[in-house]
């Protein structure tokens, strides 16, 4: 219909559903109609129910299936359905933000196998904006993660082996390279246990690039170095498995560096490879010589300054 306002003409426009007068109209229908007809949050509705892994160990949440599993959250999952349905029901160039406001009762229990999440979802569907608040439900399924299960199966991959270089190491450095092992672990790592050992210490890791990593971190902050050797374990889906050794060697007394054995404490002269060192009792200014024997009892002394 055209309208008439003095010079000026312009045509109306009417929604065929309500049979308003609007200017612009969403799909052959006013906003009102339009809106009237989207639904952000409907979990009947879903085309595949929202489920997510749950590791009765850890409490980690995981999505995929066999050993691919990823870690996430329920926020992730759930607001990756949401959008993933959003936009295969409007349209894949469709804006939206989704937002998980908490659980419905503020926790999970552990006999429970579904949880109703509150959220709100903000989408931009053919130029209109539409913000709606609902709950929906999110399916559990129960078992234990990969890495929960290796850890209570003993599973380890390598061995990072602290020895020192013609000396026992103090227990002041194991305590250290312990520290330094646990503190470079990432989200996936684990060490399943420890030997002590007369000649130093063995720390078990769940990784070849774990073994790596905190072999590295021990070398950078107490010196030394360290190789690597692999030694073939198995098959596993065609491929070789194969476990690692890193040898980590601290580095030997040097020159001038003062030792500690017993209530004496000795300075460096000379180290003899093999034999044991030349020293002098820093007390008394007495020139001695100890024995690799003696050696390996000895420590260094900057570790009580």
């Amino acid at each position: 219909m055209k309208e008439s306002r003095g010079d000026k003409e312009r045509w109306n426009k009417f929604c065929p559903k309500c049979g308003k007068k609007t200017d612009e109209l969403f799909d052959s229908l006013c906003r009102a109609c339009f809106t009237k007809g989207i639904k952000l949050i409907d979990a009947e509705k879903l085309a595949i129910p929202i489920r997510v892994n749950v590791c009765e160990i850890c409490g980690g949440y995981f999505k995929g299936k066999g050993a691919g599993k990823e870690r996430t959250s329920i926020e992730e999952v759930v607001t990756d359905a949401i959008r993933k349905e959003i936009r295969e029901r409007y349209g894949h160039e469709q804006e939206c933000k989704v937002r998980v406001e908490g659980l419905v009762g503020n926790e999970l229990k552990d006999a429970e196998n579904q949880v109703i999440v509150s959220l709100r979802v903000k989408a931009g569907i053919k130029g209109v904006e539409i913000e709606e608040r609902g709950e929906i439900e999110v399916s559990l399924k129960r078992g234990t993660c990969e890495r929960c299960g290796r850890i209570t199966g003993g599973y380890y991959a390598g061995i990072v082996q602290i020895r020192a270089d013609d000396r026992i190491p103090a227990d002041e450095e194991l305590t250290m390279a312990e520290e330094i092992a646990y503190s470079g672990l990432g989200d996936a790592d684990f060490i399943p246990k420890e030997t002590k050992l007369k000649e130093g210490l063995d720390i078990y890791v769940s990784s070849m690039e774990c073994g790596r990593r905190v072999s590295r971190q021990i070398v950078k902050k107490l010196g030394g170095g360290f190789s690597e050797s692999r030694k073939l374990y198995g098959r596993k889906d065609g491929r070789n498995v194969y476990r690692v050794s890193f040898s980590v060697r601290l580095p030997a007394f040097k020159k001038g560096e003062k030792v500690e054995i017993g209530d004496k404490v000795f300075s460096v002269v000379k180290v003899r490879k093999e034999k044991g060192i030349e020293c002098v009792d820093v007390a008394t200014g007495e020139r001695t010589f100890l024995k690799k024997k003696e050696t390996n009892k000895a420590r260094r002394h900057f570790f009580f300054l």
